[in-house]
């Protein structure tokens, strides 16, 4: 009787103490890009940087009015495309070749001053997946 106590016992707590090592790692896509920001003043508030899983040291400035989107991708076969949006209008889609994973390519995009008269437009850099053509790895940078 005491063995089967201590065996019962035993077993709560070794299956008890599994269950708690176990590491649950949940992911989606719909997490926020990481923004790193250096502490910069206004005039250097171009200087931020986004970054995701496939997208890094992405920048944003402008010249002539024209914004220019700079970065590194690492995508499969380097190709990813980008859109500019203004809430859901899509005001231009295209994509763009760099070096293809596992190396990371560096682009370069310019976005012609008269998307930016619209409101709130903003560039998503993604990639459709070989799987089922659903847009992953999106990063959405705020343009204006």
């Amino acid at each position: 009787m005491k063995r089967n106590f201590f065996l019962g016992i035993f077993i709560v707590l070794f299956f008890g103490l599994t269950g708690c090592s176990v590491d649950i790692n949940i992911s989606t896509d719909d997490k926020k890009p990481d923004v790193i920001d250096n502490g910069n003043t206004q005039e250097e508030e171009d200087q931020k940087q986004y970054e995701n899983n496939a997208f890094k040291e992405v920048s944003v400035s402008k010249s002539n009015g024209n914004v220019i989107v700079k970065g590194k991708a690492r995508v499969f076969e380097g190709v990813f495309q980008y859109a500019v949006i203004s809430g859901t209008e899509i005001l231009q889609e295209n994509h763009y070749q760099t070096e293809g994973a596992p190396a990371w390519g560096s682009f370069e995009i310019t976005i012609d001053k008269e998307l930016l008269t619209k409101e709130k437009v903003s560039i998503e850099l993604f990639v459709y997946s070989a799987k089922d053509g659903s847009k992953t790895d999106i990063l959405t940078i705020p343009l204006k």
